[in-house]
């Protein structure tokens, strides 16, 4: 082998070992609608650059500010198409290992990132954004469901992050989004407040196992309803002509001090329950008012079905796990 060769092929494996992690991807989503624009700009009001069409498989290179739009190119080509509305597409990836490709479109709150970050998380399911690492914090906002946000910092055991979602900062309780991988790497900022620990009480079986089944019974009436509105406004994106009937309004979970007595854990999952009425309500308001209904709206109204459906799922696991691991157990 002479000296050239031998020099070309060093090349070729030195550039593959260095190349960044991200660059070593399956992230591929494959187009679900008739076509679609990619566009300057991770917003649909963006200038449109390309196109792109039913079945089309594109690779995903990075990630706007929440996730929600991808930029992509085809496979095997250096230049990129434009960004594209994750909706459009379907892809089995976690889009938080993707690298932040825009931090200033859609900001809105008083603390625009400066430059990109390392770590991120996807948000299984709505979570509140708080001042403070602790569950008494005031709250900032509330944030959806399945978005990937910039991930600044981290408290003492990686149970709560701090985040920006889409310049709002504040302390995220960490159980709301998919596990961190090498969470330890990420900061911790100064002065943070001690770790909460929370009383133990002890509770007879029977009270906790009345409280799991309520809460489960009411879950399950209402999942059907957030898995038929997610179809319904797929349907209508795709064009279909549906029928305009709203369901009734979904009224909240009722609970009150003494039912967290009895099942502590309710404290927590009852207002999780409460946001995806709150998801389901909004994925039925357009129904009130029958007529044309705008893609942006059919997106968002099959976005809170989904968001609804997440949180009942996730619920319900939980509800699922303290049964099993608590409530029998101590049988």
């Amino acid at each position: 082998m002479n000296n050239l060769l031998r020099f070309s092929l060093m090349v070729v494996l030195l550039t593959l070992v260095s190349l960044p992690a991200h660059a070593q991807t399956d992230f591929v989503g494959v187009v679900r609608v008739e076509s679609a624009f990619a566009r300057a700009l991770p917003a649909f009001d963006a200038e449109p650059l390309a196109s792109v069409f039913d079945d089309e498989r594109l690779e995903v290179i990075s990630r706007n500010l929440d996730g929600s739009w991808f930029e992509v190119r085809r496979p095997g080509r250096f230049n990129t198409l434009g960004w594209v509305f994750e909706g459009i597409m379907d892809w089995d990836f976690q889009p938080e290992l993707l690298p932040l490709g825009d931090f200033t479109t859609g900001v809105v709150g008083p603390y625009p990132l400066t430059q990109s970050t390392d770590d991120a998380i996807y948000v299984n399911e709505g979570a509140y954004l708080r001042e403070q690492p602790l569950r008494r914090a005031r709250m900032i906002m509330e944030l959806p469901a399945l978005i990937t946000i910039p991930v600044l910092g981290r408290n003492q055991d990686g149970s709560w992050v701090f985040v920006n979602y889409l310049g709002y900062q504040g302390w995220m309780i960490a159980f709301a989004g998919r596990p961190i991988p090498n969470w330890l790497r990420i900061p911790m900022p100064p002065n943070l407040p001690p770790l909460e620990t929370p009383p133990v009480v002890t509770i007879p079986v029977e009270l906790q196992q009345a409280q799991i089944d309520r809460l489960r019974a009411f879950i399950h009436e209402r999942y059907a309803l957030a898995a038929g509105l997610e179809t319904f406004w797929w349907r209508v994106f795709r064009g279909e002509i549906m029928p305009c009937a709203a369901p009734p309004e979904i009224v909240d979970y009722p609970y009150g001090e003494a039912d967290v007595r009895e099942l502590p854990e309710l404290g927590r999952y009852a207002p999780e329950v409460a946001q995806a009425v709150t998801y389901l309500n909004r994925a039925r308001e357009p129904l009130l008012h029958c007529g044309i209904v705008g893609p942006e709206v059919t997106i968002a109204a099959r976005n809170a079905a989904i968001n609804a459906r997440v949180v009942f799922d996730a619920t319900l696991e939980r509800l699922q796990i303290l049964e099993e691991e608590v409530v029998q157990v101590r049988r």
